[in-house]
């Protein structure tokens, strides 16, 4: 995705409920953060925190909006073998972690709010929602942003699993 460009995010009547672009977080890697602005107006950052050598495995996710600013992390010892990310949003656990099927599961207070599903083929995601998780709700928009967190950690694993065996 290019700077400047928008990707539609629309709900299963084709209708926009908002849009994902590119952005800038500081102290984030450049190319590594995105945004999510619902119809309202309402946006949400997430972006990877700069990553130095004795981080380099386990990312910590940054997520802005309006008036707060959270941080959610790779589950350390998980992120080598699959997707897995914690942290606390307004004293609520987050937990999101890629399942056998390869799809990504959201848990809030180990309640299941959505599940996202990519298919390669098309290139569309589905994102599953719960029906009480609101369009402007933060947890939508980390679970809208997830996505991308999760393809970067998809790309850089194949790197270091090319590096190390190959």
């Amino acid at each position: 995705m290019k700077k400047g460009k928008t990707l539609t995010v629309e709900d299963e009547e084709k209708e926009r409920i908002g849009i994902i672009e590119k952005a800038d977080i500081t102290g984030c890697e450049k190319g590594h953060v995105f945004s999510f602005t619902d119809n309202g107006g309402g946006t949400v950052l997430m972006g990877i925190k700069k990553r130095g050598i004795k981080n380099f495995l386990h990312a910590t996710y940054v997520i802005k909006t309006e008036r707060k600013t959270y941080t959610l992390r790779d589950k350390v010892g998980n992120s080598l073998l699959y997707f897995c990310v914690e942290g606390d949003i307004d004293g609520q656990n987050i937990r999101i972690e890629e399942n056998w099927g390869g799809e990504i599961e959201v848990k809030v207070d180990q309640t299941h709010i959505a599940t996202i599903k990519a298919n390669e083929l098309t290139f569309k995601t589905t994102i599953l929602m719960e029906y009480n998780i609101d369009e402007s709700s933060i947890f939508f928009a980390i679970t809208v942003l997830m996505y991308f967190m999760f393809k970067i950690y998809k790309n850089e694993s194949e790197l270091i699993e090319s590096i190390l065996f190959d």
